[in-house]
């Protein structure tokens, strides 16, 4: 938790939601200009080194956007030790299963390649 303090904690936060604006707005552009994806297509950018990185650096922000802001309120809020930890565990289990979850499914995407 003392990683994520601080300076760091805003400086994280700042870079992680610099990262999903930018992931949302060339995806939003995407699909002005393109249109809605078909499956195929999908399955073509998750199996591309550069989309499959991008997937896995989009996630990684994701969590660690989400750990900090959820830290910063239990933090604020939750004023007992016990509580504090309790939910804290919960918050990072939660997103370390995100994170994992997204790693076995582009293993599996990758593994299945032609």
């Amino acid at each position: 938790m003392r990683q994520f303090t601080g300076q760091r904690a805003w400086l994280v936060q700042r870079l992680s939601a610099l990262l999903l604006l930018c992931a949302t707005a060339a995806l939003g552009i995407y699909l002005l200009i393109e249109g809605p994806p078909g499956y195929p297509a999908w399955l073509a950018f998750a199996r591309h080194p550069a989309g499959s990185t991008l997937i896995l650096a989009v996630t990684a922000a994701l969590c660690l956007h989400g750990w900090v802001g959820a830290r910063d309120v239990v933090l604020d809020y939750l004023h007992r030790p016990a509580w504090r930890l309790c939910v804290l565990a919960l918050v990072a289990t939660a997103l370390g299963l995100v994170f994992l979850r997204v790693l076995v499914v582009l293993a599996a995407t990758l593994a299945h390649a032609p």
